[in-house]
């Protein structure tokens, strides 16, 4: 290890756009006309986000009360270690890692899908070139490559340049939701009368409404980012509760704008949304994409434009986001005899965690080449996350506790039972519900826990260095 430590150059700004970009990625353009509407309806949906909203805003008090009682430590790693110890923080760190994990090369694809899209929309180009016999194209594949190495090669470079691309990234993604929702509701061909059915048919309000709650946790996977890099931040710690908080708001207001953009932007022809979403299925390219309909529609060529810009920095900031999140949680791991201690290395004149960044590049090049992942990461991204969150919840609970504070002991309870409830869920069938997790999700999750627990037997070392220290809890002004 070397000596050089943190860089503190992150601003409010780019806290906010690293927890904000990083919740926010393409399945918030793409998924109101595949999951939200066809499961949620419209009330079921918008319902969900603004309850779900509000639970992972308990979540986000949870990580801000663990990180003022503990304001040198950063990351669900280390807050977990400090009220709870080591092994049970691996627990947490593990599971969180296999989400922000698999979010890397689900960005990566669909940034790659999305540019090839723009390119056929050009330049007419057809691409039908399938590499190593995956659902990959060649283009794409090439794009995925680049754009990993690429953004490794950003994340190297230093905090400060990171934190800079994210925050444009951040303003691109929120300002297009905004443009395209203002643009469809002025030009709207529908109106109001596009928000008939209220329900999917043949569904119940409340099955409409469990539907999309119960995916909350994965559709705002990665609000959690920003607690990662607060040795990094060059203001006070005790400011990224309300941060957090924010972003959480402005993720719920654009996955609620992109539905409503894509009910006002629905054609007249259609009697309703479900109607409008059936005739979608087998089209390809922008036709396959309603919101980029609806701003076409609105404003031209110039609003399928800006449905790019957003939607691809949305993928652009999941990326950097992502591998900044995990590539400090593995080099915070590895300080801690948790991981193999050559992924702590530090580069001397930038700070940042070199092998732990190229291992995350590595793993998400492997994991962009598994065929129809789209259709399973939902899921494993669900549990590593319900997970994460449950035990930092239950870590403020048990700090609060043993602090005498009350408020946040129940609202750390509150936050745990959230976690198992979604967890629950996940592992349980329920008719009607298609939240329960497939065989392949569970194939990757029994691979991820045995290498887990292959880590944890044969690296982890000097237990005793990092045991939990109670009377620290409890003398904490």
């Amino acid at each position: 290890m070397t000596t050089k430590g943190p860089q503190r150059k992150i601003t409010q700004l780019n806290a906010w756009a690293f927890s904000f970009a990083c919740a926010i990625g393409w399945a918030a353009f793409i998924m109101p006309a595949t999951v939200f509407l066809p499961r949620g309806g419209i009330t079921g949906s918008i319902l969900a986000f603004l309850l779900g909203g509000a639970a992972m805003c308990v979540i986000a008090l949870c990580y801000h009360y663990l990180g003022n009682l503990y304001p040198e430590e950063g990351g669900i790693y280390q807050l977990v270690k400090s009220s709870m110890g080591r092994d049970v923080a691996f627990v947490a760190a593990w599971g969180m890692g296999l989400a922000h994990m698999c979010c890397i090369p689900l960005n990566a694809k669909a940034m790659a899908m999305l540019v090839r899209v723009l390119l056929e929309e050009i330049f007419g180009l057809d691409f039908e070139v399938l590499f190593f016999h995956s659902d990959t194209l060649l283009l794409e594949a090439l794009l995925i490559v680049i754009g990993l190495v690429l953004f490794g090669l950003i994340n190297i470079r230093g905090i400060k340049q990171t934190a800079r691309l994210q925050t444009v990234g951040a303003i691109v993604l929120l300002s297009g939701i905004v443009i395209m929702l203002l643009a469809s509701i002025f030009t709207t061909r529908k109106g109001f009368d596009a928000f008939t059915p209220a329900v999917p048919p043949e569904s119940s309000p409340t099955i409409s409404f469990m539907s999309i709650f119960l995916i909350i946790p994965w559709a705002f996977v990665g609000f959690d980012s920003l607690s990662k890099v607060t040795p990094e931040l060059s203001f006070s710690v005790k400011k990224i509760g309300k941060i957090m908080i924010i972003a959480v708001a402005c993720g719920t207001f654009a996955y609620i704008a992109n539905i409503l953009t894509t009910l006002f932007g629905m054609p007249e022809d259609f009697s309703s949304w479900t109607e409008y979403l059936d005739s979608l299925n087998g089209k390809a390219g922008i036709d396959a994409f309603p919101v980029a309909m609806a701003a076409n529609h609105a404003m031209g060529r110039v609003g399928t434009f800006i449905f790019f810009a957003s939607c691809i920095s949305a993928t652009l900031t999941g990326l950097v986001g992502f591998s900044t999140s995990i590539s400090r949680l593995m080099c915070q791991m590895a300080e801690d005899n948790m991981l193999p201690s050559a992924l702590g290395k530090i580069d001397e004149k930038r700070g940042t965690p070199v092998n732990a960044i190229w291992l995350v590049v590595i793993l998400a090049l492997l994991l962009s080449l598994l065929r129809n992942s789209f259709d399973f990461i939902e899921e494993v991204a669900s549990v590593g996350t319900s997970l994460g969150f449950g035990l930092v919840a239950f870590s403020t609970m048990r700090s609060a506790k043993a602090r005498g504070d009350k408020k946040y002991m129940w609202l750390g309870l509150a936050g745990t039972v959230l976690s198992l409830f979604f967890l629950a869920f996940m592992v349980i069938h329920v008719k009607g519900l298609n939240t329960a997790m497939s065989f392949k999700a569970y194939f990757i999750l029994m691979i991820w826990i045995f290498f887990g627990i292959v880590n944890f037997t044969f690296f982890t070392r000097n237990r005793d260095k990092s045991e939990i220290d109670l009377e620290h809890i409890q003398t904490q002004p």
